[in-house]
């Protein structure tokens, strides 16, 4: 059967093997195993009061509280503080008491002394209580103050300022929960007081129970001071909790910062490392690199005890690479180079008379710049045997003439506390722009001036552990161990470390040392951690059921303190799925998906199990390949700010084992469609093809060579090889080509299968047992036997084929050449028909055109012969036929004769014309009447005329009684003037 690889603990990752994910829930810190850190920053509101030296800072793991978005909560509160102490924005009733700036212990005395006199006035003594609250506020004692406000708001119910002083104290102590209750009653009584509805928004956001209430608090206070940044500022805090906001919290920075300039006032150091870090998280890296330089600028004027002093020796010069230019810069110091002579253009000879080496106050490493902004780095300063200074560089450098030598500085930005936090956020904005030089080179800048800095460890050894070099990751770790034993992101990182490298007993020591610690941030990441460990660890001898039972143990534990921790409801559901109840893990890793927006990828993987389990092989396919999809996009470069996977294997190597589940739903899918044994398992081949080239593709992304991909690949060749032998059972046509291929993938994989099959026995660890490698061998040659059969039975079959087609050609070509010849002799004659015809109608056009010209000679002869005038009284005889009309006599009019019918083709015509022949030729024979003896013969000749002969002889007859009819009208023409002739001389 199809094998899938185990892994280093024999656990086999197949349809049934569930991905685990190493996540804690998106409301707790999610300690990464290759990046240590989370797709997006949060804010890290108070744990203990609001005025300790905690940072409300945008944080990821790695990032040290300290290091990252230094707007503290205490210089968040000391906004509210400073309204409060400098100008109360409540209507105070001991406003006529004379308060000396400074003077604390005079207005102790005072308030004192008031509260003593005013016994059996219990509002002059709040009054009195709230002013020394006061004082102990301003001087930094919460606690005092705290008790102070207390008994204040006891005597004075009514008393807002005092109220609000409590509430501070409240949030001091942690106590957010009551700070808010009083806060809300602060607002019951001043309705418009912003500093109460700013920190009560800021109280409502850390909740997190209504965030559409707490911003409703922060917009009223905006709106009823406007231009004041330090509400802005608040409402920029509250936004950057969750990374959806990100946009709209630097948006409000943004119009702080613009706030602050207009007013005059210097924009805090903090502000701009928010924004830089804002900037960071939308990947707005040009404008993060401009806040991180300016918020450097505002640290170094916020602390001016540490001047920009510039190492003139170069001892603390640490950061020189030009994408750290914010920490150096190039100093003159007072020696001039020129051209060596010779050839060697790396060599300078130092001018003047300087003859000692260590006064030139440069080394070797220093990078120096010359005249025309030419750069290079110094690789060795010497004396000669001339006594002159030579100074030898990298690369060549062309100088004219004498050029002073400016050397690289550090400006000792890094040595103001302020500052570090800042460096280390460009140390990380060079690892997400792929700049791992000077982010190596800055961190450990940082470490040379602060050795007990631990986040930069941390990120040091996560950019040695994801260039590969394990090695230096563990050395780096036992640095940050030692500066920070029992730090638990240390332990974490460390822990991770050996989970990678599938190191399950260090491992497992390490999360039960963090379990221990019981920090809540850690614990539930340490509890599916170990969860995890058992998991990966089921195929142990005799301890299947115990570690099922433990890791479920552990998952469940995680989910009795927090319900929406989708990485233990995934980690549950592959227990289930372990155990066989697939449609109940089924409904878990759907519900982790539609709860985490696809969020964590593993739940598309194990609902790929669960279809591929259940037969479903189409929507498998769909959640393998979104699976590939999504973890393809998110991509991956060291130091990138996106969560990325985190398995026990490398990026490779997982990638490729997602293949094989890929190839290996197309297998069973194959061989369950060749269950048809009919043509229905037609498919079965293609599916067999895809189950091939995912294999393919899982070798090529393989890192090393894996012997179970190859066994797998050989035995899909051999059952698509089969499948296609079994076609013509299956009355499933095939050609000889794919059989060709069949034989030559069998072909290939019995070398294969044959080496692996001599490893076993030679005693190499090999994942297939003997004997099955046995089995699929001989399978394998007698398949090849086979398929030489049925290749040549195909090949003679095609022979056939193409004999049999190249007769059906031929006869398909004669058949052809037939219907051609048979059109053209159709083209041909009916050629043929159409020029008889338009020869017919030009022999009527000659017979029309010679009627015609008969017709005008006849009326040119008519006019021209003059008609001889009658006498009167005079009668001659009459003509013979007795005419008695004169009208009838001297009638010469031609007759009308209808010619519509002139150029009629039809047989019709032939047939008249016919019959006016023959009607003529009796007409010719019969004896004609003398009153008609003029109109009989041209009668005769118009039926003459549109006959139509279908001989040449006919056409000579027809030409002839033409002739002689022509004559015959003469004739009777000549006779008639005869007639008149007589009849005038009769008259006469």
């Amino acid at each position: 059967m199809f094998h899938v690889q185990r892994d280093a603990v024999g656990t086999v990752p197949n349809e049934n093997s569930w991905r685990m994910a190493l996540y804690e829930s998106l409301g707790e810190i999610i300690f990464h195993l290759s990046l240590f850190e989370v797709a997006g920053f949060y804010l890290e509101l108070p744990r203990s009061d609001l005025f300790a030296n905690e940072q409300c800072t945008l944080r990821r793991p790695g990032w040290a509280p300290e290091a990252v978005c230094t707007l503290s909560l205490r210089a968040c509160c000391a906004i509210l503080v400073r309204m409060t102490l400098a100008l109360s924005p409540f209507n105070l009733k001991t406003a006529n008491l004379k308060i000396w700036k400074r003077d604390y212990d005079r207005v102790l005395s005072l308030a004192r002394s008031a509260c003593r006199a005013a016994s059996s006035l219990p509002e002059v003594q709040a009054e009195s209580l709230y002013a020394i609250a006061r004082v102990h506020h301003a001087r930094g004692d919460p606690g005092r103050a705290h008790r102070f406000y207390d008994k204040a708001c006891m005597l004075g119910p009514g008393l807002s300022p005092a109220r609000f002083g409590l509430a501070q104290t409240l949030i001091w102590e942690g106590a957010y929960d009551e700070a808010a209750a009083h806060l809300r009653l602060l607002l019951g009584t001043c309705a418009n007081a912003t500093d109460a509805l700013a920190a009560l928004g800021l109280l409502e956001v850390r909740s997190g129970r209504d965030r559409r209430e707490a911003f409703a608090y922060l917009k009223k206070a905006i709106d009823l001071d406007p231009f004041n940044a330090d509400l802005v500022l608040i409402e920029a805090l509250a936004l950057q909790q969750h990374e959806s906001d990100y946009p709209r919290s630097l948006d409000q920075y943004r119009k702080a910062v613009r706030l602050l300039e207009a007013q005059g006032k210097p924009v805090p150091a903090d502000v701009l490392t928010n924004m830089g870090v804002l900037c960071h998280e939308t990947r707005q890296f040009d404008e993060a690199l401009s806040m991180y330089g300016k918020a450097l600028e505002a640290a170094q004027a916020e602390n001016p005890e540490f001047a920009k002093e510039v190492d003139e020796s170069g001892d603390d010069t640490f950061v020189q690479h030009k994408d750290n230019v914010l920490f150096w810069r190039y100093v003159d110091v007072g020696v001039r180079v020129k051209a060596t002579k010779g050839d060697d253009k790396t060599k300078l000879t130092v001018a003047g008379s300087r003859t000692e080496v260590e006064s030139l106050g440069v080394k070797a490493k220093d990078d120096i710049s010359l005249v025309g902004g030419v750069e290079a780095t110094i690789t060795e300063v010497s004396k000669g045997d001339d006594g002159l200074i030579y100074i030898t560089v990298k690369s060549n450098v062309e100088i004219k003439s004498e050029s002073k030598i400016l050397v690289k500085r550090s400006n000792r930005l890094l040595q103001n506390p302020s500052a570090v936090s800042i460096a280390f956020n460009l140390a990380r904005l060079h690892e997400s722009s792929g700049r791992i030089v000077p982010a190596i080179e800055l961190h450990k800048a940082i470490l040379k001036q602060h050795p007990s800095y631990v986040n930069s460890y941390l990120r040091l050894a996560c950019i040695a552990r994801d260039s590969g070099s394990l090695k230096d990751c563990s050395e780096w770790l036992k640095n940050a161990v030692a500066v920070a034993p029992g730090n638990p992101e240390v332990l974490t990182l460390v822990g991770n470390l050996h989970l990678s490298l599938c190191d399950w007993a260090p491992a497992q020591n390490v999360f039960n040392q963090l379990l221990q610690q019981k920090v809540p941030k850690v614990e539930a990441y340490s509890m599916l951690s170990l969860g995890n460990i058992y998991f990966n660890n089921l195929n142990t001898p005799n301890k299947y059921s115990k570690h099922l039972q433990h890791a479920a143990d552990f998952y469940r534990r995680i989910l009795q303190k927090d319900k929406a921790n989708a990485y233990a409801a995934n980690g549950l559901g592959t227990v289930l799925a372990e155990k066989g109840e697939l449609f109940r893990a089924k409904e878990i890793f759907n519900r982790v998906r539609e709860v985490s927006g696809d969020a964590i990828s593993d739940s598309l993987l194990n609902l790929g199990h669960i279809y591929l389990a259940q037969k479903k092989h189409p929507e498998a396919l769909q959640m393998y390949q979104s699976y590939m999809n999504r973890t393809t996009a998110r991509g991956f470069t060291p130091g990138s700010s996106g969560a990325t996977q985190t398995t026990s294997k490398s990026r490779e190597d997982d990638e490729a084992e997602v293949l094989l589940y890929i190839a290996f739903a197309y297998f069973d899918w194959a061989r369950q469609t060749e269950l048809f044994n009919n043509a229905k398992a037609a498919p079965a081949d293609e599916r067999y093809r895809k189950c091939i080239e995912y294999i393919e593709k899982a070798m090529k992304r393989s890192r090393k060579e894996n012997v179970v991909l190859r066994y797998n690949w050989c035995l899909s060749k051999l059952q698509a090889a089969n499948c296609v032998l079994q076609k013509v059972n299956r009355n499933i046509r095939r050609t000889a080509q794919e059989v060709k291929d069949a034989l030559d993938g069998l072909e290939e994989s019995l070398p294969i299968l044959q080496t692996m099959l001599q490893w076993k026995e030679e005693g190499r660890k090999v994942a297939i047992s003997k004997a099955m490698l046995t089995g699929v061998v001989s399978q394998c040659k007698h398949n090849i036997d086979s398929a030489k059969s049925h290749l040549n039975e195909e090949l003679k079959k095609e022979k056939d084929a193409e004999t049999l087609r190249n007769f059906q050609r031929i006869e398909a070509e004669a058949n052809e050449k037939q219907r051609a010849l048979a059109a053209s002799l159709a083209k041909e004659k009916e050629a043929q028909e159409l020029e008889e015809g338009e020869r017919r109608a030009r022999r009527k056009m000659e017979r029309v055109n010679n009627l015609v010209d008969g017709w005008k000679h006849q009326a040119d002869a008519s006019k021209k012969e003059p008609t001889p005038k009658k006498k009167k009284g005079l009668k001659g005889d009459a003509p013979p036929g007795g005419v008695d009309d004169e009208a009838g006599i001297f009638d010469t009019e031609v007759p009308t004769n209808d010619t519509s019918a002139l150029f009629d083709d039809s047989d019709d015509d032939d047939d008249d014309d016919d019959k006016s022949d023959g009607g003529a030729a009796k007409n010719s024979k019969a004896p004609s009447s003398k009153g008609d003896s003029g109109s009989q013969p041209e009668k005769g000749t118009k039926k003459d005329l549109f006959g139509d002969d279908s001989s040449s002889d006919e056409e000579e007859e027809l030409g002839d009684d033409l002739k002689k009819k022509r004559s015959n009208s003469e004739d009777d023409n000549e006779r008639d003037l005869k007639k008149r002739k007589v009849d005038d001389d009769g008259d006469d």
